[in-house]
Parts: C-alpha cells; sequence; structure tokens
C-alpha cells in the first residue's frame, strides 16, 4: 500500500518534551502532544520526524521546537518586538546542549496552490517586515552569505553567460540595500490563515539582500510545478513583485528593483546546480536563459 506523502502529526507522551514546556511557560496547562513528522516516499520507512511538537494548551496550541542560535537571536533581536505576521515568540530553553523555543501554533494552509489574493497577502506581510529593518547595519548574517556566494561562484564562473551573469550578481550584493530576510520563503514556510499570511521557520533569517526573500518566493513556484510543488502563473508573479514595491516605504529605482530580483532569481538557480540537484536541467536551462537577459539588459544600461 502506498504511503499518503506529506507533513502529518504523530501522537506521543513524551516526559521530556513536557517538562522543557512547562519550564518556559510554568504557568501553562499542557495537554495532549504531538510530535511534527514527514513522510516523504512511498515506503513506510520513508519517514522523516523532526524536533517540533505541537502542544494542545486551553489557551491555544503552540509549538514546541528545537532552535540553532540563529533562529532564537532573529525572533529575540527582531520579531517579536512588533506586530509581525509571523509566529508569537513565547520564550525558549537552554539546557546547555540544545536550544528549545516556544512559538504560536499557525493553523492554515501553505501557499503551495497560488492565487491573486494570497501573492498580494504574502507581499504586504513581507514588506512590512522588509520596512521596519531597510539598511538595518548587522552584517554578522550577511558576511556568512557573502562566503556562501563566493564559494558558488567560483563553481559557476567558468559557465558561459551564467558564470558572467553570476559575477554580476556576486558585485552587486555588498551596495544592495539590506533588511531583515527569512532566508527560505518559500510556498510552504507561509500560511495563509484566514487571508493573512504568516512566515514561518526563521533558522536561516538574518540581516541581508531584500531581493532575496523576493526572489526565492517566485524562483521555484511554476503552473506546472517543475521543480517544487508549487504553483504560480507569471501574472502572480508580477502582482506579488509589484504589491511588494507599492509598500515599499524607500522606493528604489523600479527598474533598478527588478534588476535586483532578476539576478538574486539567478541564484536561485545556480543553487540547485552547483548542489547537483538538477537531474532534468530544468536550472540549468533557466538560468542560461536568465543570464542572456541579464547580460542584454547590461549592455542596454
Amino acid at each position: 500500500t502506498c504511503m499518503e506523502i506529506g507533513m502529518y502529526e504523530k501522537e506521543v507522551e513524551d516526559k521530556e518534551i513536557r517538562e522543557i514546556a512547562e519550564r518556559i511557560l510554568p504557568d501553562t496547562s499542557f495537554g495532549k502532544i504531538y510530535r511534527i513528522c514527514e513522510q516523504y516516499g512511498e515506503e513506510e520507512a520513508d519517514c522523516r520526524e523532526y524536533d517540533v511538537y505541537k502542544l494542545v494548551t486551553p489557551e491555544g496550541d503552540r509549538m514546541l521546537k528545537k532552535a540553532d542560535k540563529r533562529e532564537v537571536s532573529n525572533y529575540e533581536k527582531y520579531l517579536k518586538q512588533k506586530d509581525f505576521c509571523v509566529p508569537e515568540f513565547y520564550g525558549r530553553w537552554d539546557d546547555g546542549a540544545d536550544i528549545w523555543i516556544m512559538l504560536e501554533s499557525i493553523e492554515g494552509n501553505d501557499l503551495r496552490d497560488m492565487t491573486d489574493e494570497l501573492a498580494k497577502a504574502a507581499a504586504k506581510s513581507i514588506v512590512q517586515i522588509q520596512n521596519a529593518f531597510w539598511n538595518h547595519p548587522d552584517r554578522e548574517r550577511f558576511e556568512v552569505y557573502l562566503e556562501r556566494i563566493s564559494r558558488r561562484l567560483a563553481c559557476i564562473k567558468d559557465e558561459p553567460e551564467i558564470g558572467e551573469a553570476y559575477g554580476l550578481f556576486f558585485e552587486r550584493q555588498k551596495p544592495c540595500h539590506r533588511t531583515l530576510s527569512n532566508g527560505d520563503f518559500l510556498e510552504f514556510n507561509v500560511i495563509d490563515k484566514n487571508g493573512q499570511v504568516f512566515i514561518i521557520d526563521w533558522g536561516f533569517g538574518g540581516i541581508m539582500p531584500y531581493s532575496l526573500d523576493l526572489a526565492r518566493f517566485i524562483a521555484h513556484a511554476t503552473e506546472d510545478r517543475a521543480t517544487f510543488p508549487f504553483y504560480m502563473n507569471d501574472e502572480q508573479k508580477r502582482l506579488f513583485l509589484n504589491t511588494v514595491y507599492e509598500n515599499l516605504v524607500e522606493k528604489l529605482d523600479y527598474e533598478q528593483y527588478l534588476y535586483d530580483i532578476k539576478l538574486a532569481v539567478l541564484n536561485e538557480y545556480v543553487e540547485f546546480i552547483e548542489a547537483d540537484e538538477d537531474d532534468d536541467r530544468w536550472y540549468y536551462n533557466h538560468a542560461r536563459e536568465l543570464a542572456r537577459e541579464i547580460l542584454a539588459e547590461k549592455e542596454g544600461r
């Protein structure tokens, strides 16, 4: 029998998890506990259990997850300060070996089936955060990012057209405006809750070029779900990008804005080429086509 592929919740009774939750929220009564799991193949053994748990409380469900220092910092330093469309942060527990954080559980559907309304709602959620931290001076996450893309450049630089265009992307990153970025702004990290879009999973986030999140959101969504299982047509992509631009407090030149995003989309394609996760050459072919467009646009500037 084929297993149903996707995320699911498995009820567990875990004394350690319950104790950690009670340390973070000592005045809360915790009921049932569910572990978040993923069935990624059709065999029974093709199952991944995450260090993420949903805990039932009288005040609503809470998520307890093992986090790294970066995700904790993003919540404590940036996200809990304002009324952003992100899970509410309730606190953390550090036992010396692991860090656990308690978050609001956002119930709803992800955005793998895009609509015009969801495209606009996602744009408004991300641009609210971008506006709040526009040109933030923190460079720690940015320096790590620069090292990463410099290695990617070394990998792709000898590839005709793609390597030259990726060099333009790399050159643009230092002067590009930076803001708080999710770092993995894909459709399954965004939840539609009654028409309002919430952004989850901030483990890859930090202060980085503004164009990265916008590019990642549109780069892997297609009308035929060719790469990821995300549907999004070209008109919805334009709607998303234009809604972000309309709501930016500090406006860039519109053509520069679109050019920055094209460069960052190229980076998304090259990431999968570099990682050798491009069996049917979808990313390579699209990278080459986009590289030609970027190089032609450079000539016309």
